[in-house]
């Protein structure tokens, strides 16, 4: 897959060249595994925490990933989280959906 830009849906592993992201459309979430590529990637606040997805605003492979998000700190309605260019979008399960045999 190229793209989420067209995506309603589902649950996605995104790679980036530092890390690896489970978004789940779904839901609205968003989970980074930190360093999981790059062992000297940076380390962000709510690291390996589901954070609410309000928006993406561009997660496409070949260029950095932009996510609107909410990371619930007081007085601050919401933030841009930036990453270091995509590598790879792959569809997983999303938590509670059944396995087809």
């Amino acid at each position: 897959m190229d793209s989420l830009m067209d995506s309603t849906h589902g649950a996605y592993r995104v790679v980036t060249a530092a890390s690896r992201y489970l978004i789940d459309l779904d839901r609205m979430v968003v989970r980074r595994e930190p360093r999981a590529e790059n062992p000297e990637g940076s380390l962000l606040r709510r690291d390996d925490e589901l954070i609410t997805l309000l928006d993406i605003l561009d997660c496409t492979v070949g260029r950095p990933m932009r996510l609107h998000i909410d990371l619930h700190v007081l007085g601050v309605p919401s933030t841009l989280r930036c990453s270091t260019p995509v590598v790879s979008i792959e569809r997983v399960a999303s938590p509670g959906e059944q396995s087809k045999p």
